[in-house]
């Protein structure tokens, strides 16, 4: 047992580490044959670089796990959520006939920002086949930098080249996001990156801050290990984080079993604990408020979040 190596690779949803908010940290024991969740390159000086998954598909562990991060990373409270469909008029024939549309709306957006002053625009934005009547439509995080009403009605054909009429090719509903848990970031990328009837990719801007990792061998005894693994436990999960990642709180734990060594890993979902404290206040404020409102109209009063999970709408 004394000669076994524990791992520890840690991902982080900003290349400025003592910047990141989020973390997602694998414990394992090391072997020849590791299950590293994110595809890692070499730089020329030597360091470790997280590079985006090739095929950006939506339905496997690598592509989930870094689109997770890079969300958290670039986007909050406040910036839109937009579901983007089409009118039997401008239904598309193809995917690629979507993408052409979803490049003239983004070019649109671009030059509305720049009216404003605004040089770079933030969004990351997904393409999907409905599993019921299989209609292509688009959801997309942007950035809110535009009004909402301009944001919804750009997603429109210009009727006649040089006037100003133009007709909706479909649906547009942007709504900002709001804080409904300490996480509340995870609803929205777990909706994003569920399961598709076929292929799902996203698309993003540039300029956007994207995530990296690290690794440490020897990280803890092989006691500690088998007791974080095998048994769950919880205080010495606690004290594992305390340890090495001072200044987080575990939003989640959990032991799943690699498909390739055959063997059990720990995967801590942490938070930095200023932005869990803000979050937290936020939710409570909220809630105060509501339950005083409830209390006015004597309504029955119903919480919308859990301490310890994430709960309610997802705005």
């Amino acid at each position: 047992m004394k000669n076994i190596n524990v791992r520890q690779r840690t991902y982080y949803s900003n290349r400025d580490i003592k910047k990141s908010d989020y973390r997602y940290v694998d414990i394992f024991e090391y072997s020849q044959v590791e299950d590293d969740p994110i595809r890692i390159s070499k730089t020329r000086n030597g360091k470790e670089k997280l590079t985006i998954p090739a095929k950006k598909v939506m339905n496997d562990k690598k592509s989930r796990l870094y689109f997770d991060l890079l969300l958290k990373g670039n986007f909050g409270e406040g910036d839109y959520f937009l579901s983007l469909t089409y009118s039997d008029k401008y239904l598309p024939a193809s995917e690629e006939e979507a993408e052409a549309q979803m490049k003239k709306y983004i070019k649109d957006l671009r030059k509305e920002a720049k009216k404003r002053g605004i040089k770079t625009l933030k969004y990351v934005y997904i393409t999907e086949v409905g599993k019921v009547r299989g209609r292509i439509h688009h959801h997309m995080v942007l950035q809110n930098c535009l009004p909402r009403d301009v944001v919804e009605g750009l997603w429109s054909k210009q009727i006649r080249p040089f006037h100003p009429e133009r007709e909706m090719i479909g649906w547009c509903n942007a709504k900002k996001i709001q804080v409904t848990g300490p996480d509340f970031m995870i609803r929205i990328s777990k909706y994003l990156s569920k399961d598709p009837a076929g292929k799902k990719r996203w698309k993003q801007s540039t300029g956007l801050v994207l995530p990296t990792t690290t690794k440490a061998d020897k990280i803890c005894s092989a006691k500690q290990f088998e007791q974080m693994s095998l048994f769950g436990n919880n205080f010495e999960l606690e004290k594992f984080v305390k340890k090495h990642h001072r200044g987080f709180v575990i939003m989640e734990a959990t032991k799943e079993l690699n498909e390739f060594t055959g063997k059990w890993y720990v995967r801590l979902q942490l938070m930095k604990k200023a932005l869990w404290k803000k979050t937290m206040a936020i939710c409570e404020a909220r809630e105060k408020v509501k339950l005083e409102q409830a209390q006015e109209k004597f309504v029955p009063y119903v919480p919308e979040y859990k301490i310890n999970g994430v709960q309610g709408v997802l705005w």
